[in-house]
């Protein structure tokens, strides 16, 4: 499994002892590192939702224009820029289950069939301390034991991708569709038409490297 670790303390400390600036993206006091600083709570764990994560991203990256002619998926129903990572399944995964996990600690907020996903399922989550939810669609949902209120864990298996083209998956082909949607709001759209509108969605392959 990937996984970043972020820990506040210790880049509060490193910052603290040069006397300089973390140069981070974002503020974060700089704090005395006390051995009774709670580790745990200042760590974000990040895990691939699906094995070999990386090498699966070959048609629709995020942010990716796509229409009924330029789309390296055909025939193509959709049209717009592409929100979150599509995780492709390998030619000997059409006939198996293809385990999805949670790629980070939440509660599970939402599972249900959806048009365009078939099964879907959204997870609330602090990346960096900030909320996010994680939209994981093309899930078949009698695979998921996981009821919308429990507590999931970082790499805990949620569900198993649907068989392609059938309801499962809205008619669409296995894989995986995984987004990041910033703040609590439950957002599953898979494209939007403006692409000032991407800046409420995050490129899950940054968290992934």
């Amino acid at each position: 499994m990937n996984r970043i670790y972020l820990s506040v303390a210790v880049i509060s400390l490193v910052a603290a002892r040069c006397g300089q600036d973390a140069n981070m993206s974002h503020t974060l006091p700089i704090t005395p590192f006390s051995s009774s600083t709670p580790i745990a709570t200042l760590t974000t764990n990040f895990d691939e939702p699906i094995t070999n994560a990386l090498n699966r991203v070959t048609k629709k990256p995020f942010g990716i224009y796509i229409t009924k002619i330029n789309s390296p998926v055909q025939p193509e129903k959709f049209n717009g820029y592409h929100t979150g990572t599509d995780f492709e399944t390998l030619p000997d995964e059409r006939n198996i289950d293809v385990p999805i996990f949670a790629a980070c600690d939440g509660k599970l907020l939402l599972k249900k069939s959806a048009t365009g996903y078939g099964g879907v399922v959204v997870q609330s989550c602090k990346l960096d301390g900030v909320d996010v939810t994680i939209i994981y669609g093309h899930l078949r949902l009698s695979s998921i034991a996981l009821n919308v209120g429990d507590n999931v864990k970082a790499g805990e298996q949620i569900a198993v991708l649907g068989t392609g083209y059938s309801m499962e998956t809205d008619g669409e082909r296995k894989h995986l569709h995984f987004g990041i949607h910033k703040g609590t709001l439950i957002n599953i759209l898979g494209y939007v038409q403006k692409q000032s509108e991407l800046n409420g969605w995050l490129n899950a392959v940054k968290y992934l490297n």
